[in-house]
């Protein structure tokens, strides 16, 4: 196994800003970054990394941050923006779900227990860890968080770099904090956020899930796979499953309609390396309204 330094970390990311493939998209795609376990210095790491600091210096120097941007001054990565005119306003919340994650707890079932719920290798894992003192994202974290739901935005798209709805797989996910999974579905509820739309990754295949909350139904769309996919993955079970899984290279696209009627439509895509929709998918921003 290879010791984990700031000078290997650097190789890693250096590796990938010499690919022409990431320096055509950097040229022309926009980029808003957070990290998941293969970005942060140690797989399926939390806030046990010792280097977790250098870690996050080394990815905000990758994807330019200002050296006095409120970013590095704050623990973690997580970011948000807010972009359009009156009336249309998009919020994009970035989670870190890395720099504060308490420890996972270890499935006790057997490995043949596990294969006859489908649930191998990676899948069946960890156990759901109820612990009320282990956090994902940390107080700091959870308390700017409220304060960004508390802003004006018609859309709010909320990024994690792990699924957040689905919580059957027993693999690196928000299932395996059911407590912090909870108090986002109902910190929703509590700001009145409308909205909300979840983002993630991952999984290396797509779907979009679906969970009914006291407040709206919250969607998630996960797209993952654009370098890698994953076949098996995808046969795990997933009760909150609305479309898909499409387990081939894939990217996500997200279109809004400001000028449908009765109300602006969101509409959800996998693409597929052909450039064509794999499964497309479209929710009515009327239908995500709180009544608070």
């Amino acid at each position: 196994m290879i010791k984990v330094t700031k000078e290997t970390l650097s190789a890693d990311w250096n590796k990938v800003a010499a690919k022409p493939t990431f320096q055509r998209l950097q040229q022309n795609i926009p980029i808003m970054a957070t990290w998941d376990n293969h970005d942060y210095g140690k797989n399926y790491g939390g806030a046990e990394l010792a280097l977790k600091d250098v870690s996050r210096d080394l990815f905000l120097d990758f994807f330019g941050e200002p050296k006095n941007s409120e970013r590095r001054r704050s623990p973690g990565l997580y970011d948000a923006r807010i972009f359009g005119p009156p009336g249309q306003l998009v919020q994009i919340i970035l989670l870190d779900t890395r720099y504060f994650k308490g420890p996972y707890l270890l499935d006790k079932r057997s490995k043949k227990e596990r294969s006859a719920l489908g649930l191998s290798g990676t899948m069946g894992k960890y156990a759901p860890n109820k612990d009320p003192n282990v956090t994902l994202l940390g107080p700091d974290q959870w308390q700017w968080l409220e304060s960004q739901l508390n802003k004006q935005a018609e859309v709010r798209f909320i990024v994690s770099s792990t699924q957040v709805i689905p919580d059957e797989k027993g693999m690196d996910e928000w299932g395996n904090y059911p407590l912090e999974r909870q108090k986002l579905f109902d910190l929703v509820g509590k700001t009145g956020a409308n909205g909300v739309i979840l983002l993630s990754g991952n999984v290396h295949f797509a779907e979009i899930s679906k969970v009914e909350t006291k407040t709206y139904p919250l969607f998630e769309f996960t797209s993952s796979g654009l370098t890698h996919n994953n076949h098996k993955y995808p046969k795990a079970k997933n009760s909150y499953r609305v479309i898909g899984p499409y387990d081939q290279l894939n990217f996500g696209l997200i279109e809004i309609d400001w000028n449908e009627r009765p109300s602006p439509r969101v509409t959800f895509k996998a693409i597929g390396i052909n450039g064509t929709a794999a499964f497309e998918h479209k929710v009515l921003l009327e239908s995500l309204r709180s009544t608070k």
